[in-house]
């Protein structure tokens, strides 16, 4: 990299804030394309072409010394030869005589360079009088060098020839077939028929196939990382696809990786929980917790140390994707529709890819959330239900650990706001370090909601202090940018933990399986569908015991993530809690027999948690009114008993601009998740 293009990457990696070499080495695709968008925008040039036009030099003197001169001075060596090539560049594409020799000035450079342009521009202004040809370029073949030729046809820029779409020669865009001549003319049959359907459900069904056999087939091979979709639309790829899959052709995989690519710009949370694959069902991983070990010398048999081996079961659960097509002609619509109200995008334009990215781009959007706060509760009947409900997701999981007695949370820390959110992290922090030797690898993991809150108060609070001295050394390690922020939380999400990177994990069944779409045909009905497993848990959260007094005894020793304790106390005597100001609620001592009756503003999506934090006239729930669905009276015996109630559901129909249909709603009652009451 010369000095020019050097001092303009980074000006703008620091325009994006990436200042330090730990913030560029943990730049993601998404960063990297934001990266390449703001180098074009600013300087006209992409980096990869800018690095090709080498820096400019002041030509040398007889005596080899720089000096400055006027158009008549003479031009180095080097110069003079890259001013040929481009001539003759020129001369190629527009059909002109090439110069013979080199120009050795510059003024008879620049004579060159203007008699070259105005050729140029000539042939532009009469290809731009010619008709279109009537027949299609020729169906170009497979190649190992992404030309612009193969990209074109790649992208769907290449025009259709008279057997295949985009002049791809592959079964799946073979002219004649009702979808690919729908892509082609833009028209739809008058009628469809029985076969229709079943075409083309086999065809898709083929499709989806080898769409999730090529991500399995990366995923392998640790090719996923390569895929960089910015890249790849201009032509530019890491992968080598030299021996391409026989079956499908180059093509073919060349769009399945660029879908896949597209995908995987999507914002993912799979960077700070580690996805596990091929968990079935349930799955056992062994963890051991070493006890100190060292000691001073004394000959014989003196022993020390002891090593709790412990599991953390893997489990998932079973998720769904269906969705009904009226008929292939409402599909045919829809699918028009789209592309005349989203534009001529390429990764569209084929009906498979069209399904694949528009339904795989909801799903993978709803699958992120539901890795971060997703609750699994039992159906509630054959009406759809929330996506967020349909399997567990990171905070569950942690939440999991703490009420197993592994994890003791922080009591104290419960909420924060805008204007103590650095204090309450600083607290958090000071905790940490006094029960670990030391703190390497550890990272506080928070909301990303919340980022703009902490900005504001951690540059109220040390915007003089850039360098942290005479302040406190462990600042540095609270920094917003060491700071693992969790999207897909909500704003009333106040869950925060510190943990070694990778010790919160996500789990799945097959890679992408979510992808590998199913058509099945109804009479003269569609219907797409897909099935996979997920769910989430801690690696290593730390030895469990058997009563909260023993684990409170451990002073959090032997337990390797920490946790606050997000609840909002209600007052005493409170018979309501708000549901929009967070998830979990704990009682305070009341002056008479209490009773909760409602949870208002409830999400429906949502699980909430009421603990019993004190025996005193201790906060009850009767099986009545709004709770009278929930399996018995709730009598909490102790302090930390608990109830989790989520909102009931029901399918109803409604009217929408005078057309009627089928929605799902809560019912206003609520049912129990599970609970705990001390005999």
């Amino acid at each position: 990299m010369n000095k020019r293009t050097k001092k303009r990457s980074l000006d703008i990696l620091g325009f994006l804030g990436f200042n330090t070499r730990e913030q560029r080495n943990a730049m993601t695709n998404e960063d990297w394309n934001k990266f390449n968008a703001e180098y074009v925008k600013k300087y006209g040039v992409s980096l990869v072409e800018d690095l090709e036009v080498p820096d400019e030099d002041p030509a040398p003197n007889a005596q080899g010394t720089v000096v400055a001169g006027s158009q008549g001075e003479g031009i180095t060596p080097e110069t003079q030869s890259a001013v040929l090539v481009a001539l003759e560049d020129v001369a190629q594409a527009t059909g002109s005589p090439a110069p013979q020799t080199a120009p050795a000035t510059q003024a008879e450079a620049i004579d060159l360079f203007l008699n070259a342009i105005n050729s140029a521009t000539r042939t532009i202004q009469a290809l731009s009088g010619q008709p279109e040809p009537g027949a299609p370029v020729a169906v170009l073949h497979g190649s190992a060098e992404m030309t612009p030729q193969i990209l074109a046809i790649v992208m769907g820029h290449s025009p259709h020839t008279a057997t295949h779409v985009f002049g791809i020669e592959n079964d799946y865009m073979r002219r004649g077939n009702w979808w690919n001549e729908l892509t082609v003319t833009g028209k739809g049959k008058d009628s469809y028929r029985d076969q229709d359907a079943t075409d083309f459900r086999a065809t898709f069904n083929n499709y989806a196939k080898d769409f999730q056999a090529r991500c399995i087939e990366l995923a392998e091979k640790k090719q996923l990382g390569l895929l960089d979709y910015g890249k790849m639309v201009k032509g530019e790829s890491y992968l080598d696809y030299t021996n391409m899959n026989a079956k499908l052709g180059e093509y073919i995989v060349r769009r399945m990786d660029t879908i896949i690519a597209y995908l995987r710009t999507l914002k993912s949370v799979s960077g700070i929980f580690p996805v596990v694959s091929n968990v079935q069902n349930k799955m056992t991983a062994p963890t051991a917790f070493f006890e100190e070990l060292s000691q001073s010398y004394l000959s014989g048999h003196i022993f020390k140390g002891a090593v709790n081996f412990d599991g953390e079961i893997y489990h998932v659960d079973d998720v769904m994707f269906k969705f009904f097509f009226n008929d292939p002609k409402q599909l045919e619509k829809e699918y028009i529709g789209y592309l005349n109200r989203e534009g001529s995008n390429p990764m569209k334009w084929a009906l498979f890819e069209w399904c694949i990215v528009h339904f795989g781009t909801l799903l993978f959007n709803e699958q992120q959330r539901r890795r971060v706060v997703g609750v699994k509760v039992p159906r509630q009947g054959d009406f759809p239900q929330p996506a967020m409900l349909a399997a567990d997701g990171a905070l569950r999981a942690i939440q999991r650990v703490e009420e197993e007695l592994k994890v003791l949370p922080f009591k104290d820390l419960k909420l924060y706001d805008k204007t103590t959110i650095v204090d309450y992290f600083e607290d958090f922090w000071e905790k940490i370090m006094a029960i670990l030797p030391n703190t390497v690898g550890y990272r506080i993991y928070a909301n990303e909601k919340h980022l703009p809150w902490y900005l504001k108060a951690y540059r109220e609070k040390y915007g003089k202090d850039t360098d942290f001295a005479g302040v406190r050394e462990n600042i540095a390690d609270l920094a917003p940018e060491k700071i693992i922020w969790v999207p897909n939380m909500a704003m009333n999400d106040y869950k925060a933990w510190v943990a070694v990177p990778g010790n919160v994990e996500t789990y799945e069944d097959k890679p992408n399986e979510m992808y590998a779409f199913y058509f099945q045909q109804d009479l003269e009905q569609l219907i797409m569908a897909s099935w996979w497993k997920e769910g989430a848990g801690v690696l290593a959260p730390g030895v469990q015991f058997k009563t909260l007094a023993e684990l409170e005894a451990s002073k959090r020793k032997l337990q390797y993530i920490f946790t606050n304790y997000p609840v909002i106390l209600l007052d005493a005597g409170a018979t309501k809690v708000d549901g929009s100001l967070a998830y979990e609620f704990e009682t305070l001592p009341n002056a008479s027999a209490t009773a909760l009756t409602d949870i208002l503003n409830a999400s429906p999506e949502r699980v909430y948690k009421i603990v019993c934090g004190s025996m005193t006239y201790a906060t009850t729930i009767a099986k009545s009114g709004k709770f009278s669905e929930i399996s018995a009276a709730w009598v909490p015996g102790a302090v930390g008993d608990y109830i989790k109630l989520y909102a009931q559901l029901q399918e109803t129909t409604v009217s929408v601009g005078g057309k009627t249909k089928k929605v799902v709603q809560p019912t206003g009652k609520f049912l129990e998740l599970e609970r705990k009451v001390t005999v």
